[in-house]
């Protein structure tokens, strides 16, 4: 196809069946879309690229051999991508019919935006509450910390972040989208540069939102698009890893895009704080995983038929 209008670029990290049930949700919805689409592998062991090869010839392959994280494995897609929309699409989010149709229209009709994300629900229907969102000021971090967001969900100033006074279905100018369906207009993207690879994973969306706005292009949410976010296929089998990166992408983003508007006793105070938390975070997940232990040691040894039934 020599002037597809959408690429779409999918980071694969041992993505098991759900990759497969991804892609063929994304083809049942876009037949006769001018589209090319990408997945980029980071080094899975488990066969899922092999079956996306079988099942999928059409899908442009891009193989890494590790692990470079969502950032650097997107970009190297990216830079390979002719379409004037580019989307960021994860291996665990089901399409819903007409999504890619309504952003793609949506942008159509508004030059000024950049970036769009749709309504993301989580396997349960609930919403999937990064899917519109604020930028990470001291503010949030303090109404979050004291919980008066979780006490005041339908509050404009406690609750900011995850924007939960907005009705879930209420299109809005937002700072930022989630990564798991992020569309991003190709002149924008070519203004404000590739995802920032100093992010391994979590806030390289956010980022690349606060990059956007800053160069004057409007971020939406877009409701009339909807898509199924069956989340953490591939962060779970890591959990430990993925507490330690978490806190880490907030120190990259704050130090990066916040910092500059406080004094460094500020700063300092929130660092401290940042470290603090991953303290605590990564103490609960030894005490988890020291009772999972406690746990198993505990149980009887399986019978063979039990072993045997996975």
């Amino acid at each position: 196809m020599s002037n597809p209008s959408l690429s779409i670029i999918l980071v694969n990290y041992n993505g098991g069946a759900r990759l497969q049930q991804t892609l063929r949700s994304l083809f049942a919805t876009t037949e006769g879309l001018a589209m090319e689409v990408f997945l980029v592998d980071n080094g899975s062991t488990d066969g899922s690229l092999e079956a996306v090869r079988r099942e999928f010839p059409d899908v442009q392959v891009i193989e890494n051999g590790a692990n470079l994280g969502f950032a650097a494995a997107n970009n190297r897609a990216l830079r390979l991508a002719r379409g004037q929309y580019l989307l960021l699409l994860n291996p665990d989010v089901e399409l819903q019919a007409g999504a890619i149709q309504a952003v793609l229209a949506y942008m159509d009709a508004h030059p000024e935006v950049g970036i769009v994300g749709p309504r993301v629900l989580l396997s349960d229907g609930r919403l999937d509450k990064p899917c519109r969102r604020s930028f990470k000021t001291l503010a949030i971090y303090f109404y979050k910390t004291v919980g008066l967001s979780a006490l005041f969900p339908k509050s404009p100033r406690f609750n900011r972040y995850y924007m939960g006074y907005l009705p879930e279905d209420q299109l809005a100018e937002v700072d930022a989208v989630i990564g798991a369906f992020l569309m991003i207009r190709r002149e924008c993207m070519e203004q404000i540069g590739l995802l920032d690879e100093r992010f391994f994973i979590y806030c390289e969306d956010e980022d690349w939102c606060f990059r956007a706005k800053r160069a004057g292009w409007k971020v939406v949410y877009n409701p009339q698009a909807v898509v199924i976010h069956h989340k953490g296929s591939s962060t779970r089998k890591r959990r430990l890893r993925m507490v330690i990166e978490w806190h880490r992408a907030i120190f990259q983003f704050h130090r990066k895009n916040m910092a500059a508007d406080y004094s460094p006793l500020v700063n300092g105070m929130v660092y401290l704080g940042m470290g603090l938390r991953l303290l605590a975070a990564l103490t609960v997940n030894a005490l988890r995983g020291l009772g999972k232990a406690e746990g198993s040691a505990n149980q009887k040894p399986p019978r063979p038929e039990q072993a045997l039934a996975r």
